[in-house]
């Protein structure tokens, strides 16, 4: 059972807009289906098929060494409550210039801020905690939990504190203690020693948001560094960050707020999930020349609740692809099938599903879905919202532009 539009159910269009659609196949490398029929013998339907059967599906999606790092803790009015925690691992190797690191020297965490989200005015106070034990940045997943150090009282050992500012630079002072302990690691003469004594006696450093946070921001680890400063006022040392990753936790959004809308994240950790097949049956035909997949952004709802200071990043791209059900753990090694930006005079994602509706009317069909996620899985946090079946104009849909002989 499929379902039209009113306005565009079974549409008529004139036969003088028969070459135009034949020039907009071909510029789309999409012939039209059907045989060879001249404009004086055919006519022109454009149809609308909705996709009712919409669903959200989680991605065991890994975090580790991506462009960026997130940290923080936002409440947010649409997509709920989400806390992010940034770990970062600095290198200890050798400098060739230098090779001492001095008794006073004092160690500094730089940061670099990419982006952010939540209250301009809400509080961001922030940890720099030790991680308790080793751990890969290489298999760490968003929903991985870190391990802290624990002081003998079991509170967690922090080694720094930082209030997120205006600034687009952040220099946090590690503690005497963990940079004795990084200068003594640091003099072992024996490169593989102290690999492994590094690894078992300083894991790395997690960044958390301070009770009462309500700010996460973003780091390009690429212009993040441990510096190592002498007393004489010069940088000795630059290491960069050798790994990292981020551990994400959020509770769901207020399924009251979004009503029918799905919330899709680039992280993976929802997927949205369009449940159909192209067959005769759901498009109503096979003399189709154009279909388009059409996704909405729900512009109303996002802004449900949320005051004029809040800041929530964002992504103009979606990307679709199209999967087995067993490939969905491993869909961070699979090429989207479709990629589209965002149309700013609608809010609309389109894409051109032909191609794909020929192999599979063609080849029988199979048992793949197509799962549409926002942006990119960099190690930012950027949510959006798609509509669902209300308002029924911006609900999911194909666009069908098929063609029929005359009787």
């Amino acid at each position: 059972m499929y379902t039209f539009d009113g306005i565009l159910n079974r549409l008529t269009l004139p036969l003088t807009l028969l070459l135009a659609v034949g020039l907009f196949a071909s510029c789309d490398d999409t012939p039209i289906v059907g045989g060879e029929l001249s404009p004086d013998d055919v006519q022109v339907h454009a149809d609308t098929v909705i996709i009712s059967n919409l669903s959200l599906v989680s991605s065991p999606s890994f975090s580790g060494n991506l462009i960026y790092v997130t940290t923080g803790k936002v409440d947010d009015p649409v997509f709920g409550k989400i806390t992010a925690t940034a770990l970062l691992r600095p290198t200890i190797a050798r400098d060739a210039q230098v090779d001492t690191i001095g008794e006073n020297a004092v160690a500094r965490l730089s940061l670099n801020i990419s982006s952010r989200y939540g209250h301009e005015s809400a509080p961001g106070d922030f940890q720099v905690v030790e991680i308790g034990r080793p751990w890969r940045s290489t298999s760490w997943r968003y929903d991985s939990i870190p391990d802290f150090a624990r002081n003998p009282d079991m509170s967690k050992k922090v080694v720094g504190e930082f209030t997120l500012t205006g600034t687009d630079s952040i220099t946090v002072r590690l503690s005497d203690e963990w940079t004795r302990r990084y200068r003594e690691i640091f003099h072992n003469p024996s490169a593989s020693e102290k690999d492994s004594l590094y690894r078992a006696d300083l894991p790395g450093l997690a960044i958390v948001p301070a009770e009462g946070t309500d700010k996460m921001f973003s780091i390009q680890v690429s212009r993040a560094n441990l510096l190592i400063q002498s007393g004489d006022g010069t940088i000795d040392l630059i290491k960069e960050i050798s790994s990292w990753a981020v551990s994400l936790d959020k509770e769901g959004p207020n399924e009251q707020v979004i009503g029918t809308s799905k919330p899709v994240f680039n992280t993976r950790g929802s997927m949205l999930k369009l449940d159909f097949d192209f067959s005769e049956e759901f498009l109503g035909t096979t003399n189709f020349s154009r279909v388009e997949l059409v996704l909405y952004e729900d512009t109303l709802r996002m802004k449900s609740g949320v005051s004029a200071d809040f800041e929530r990043p964002g992504s103009e791209t979606l990307r679709i692809f199209y999967l087995e059900p067993d490939q969905i753990p491993y869909a961070i090694n699979i090429d989207p099938r479709f990629q589209t930006n965002r149309r700013s005079e609608d809010s609309s994602y389109r894409v051109n599903a032909t191609n794909l509706a020929n192999e599979l009317i063609r080849g029988g069909g199979n048992s793949r879905s197509l799962y549409a996620v926002i942006g990119i899985n960099d190690g930012r946090f950027q949510p959006t919202l798609l509509s669902g079946s209300a308002p029924p104009h911006r609900q999911p849909k194909l666009l069908i532009t098929s063609i029929s002989k005359e009787q």
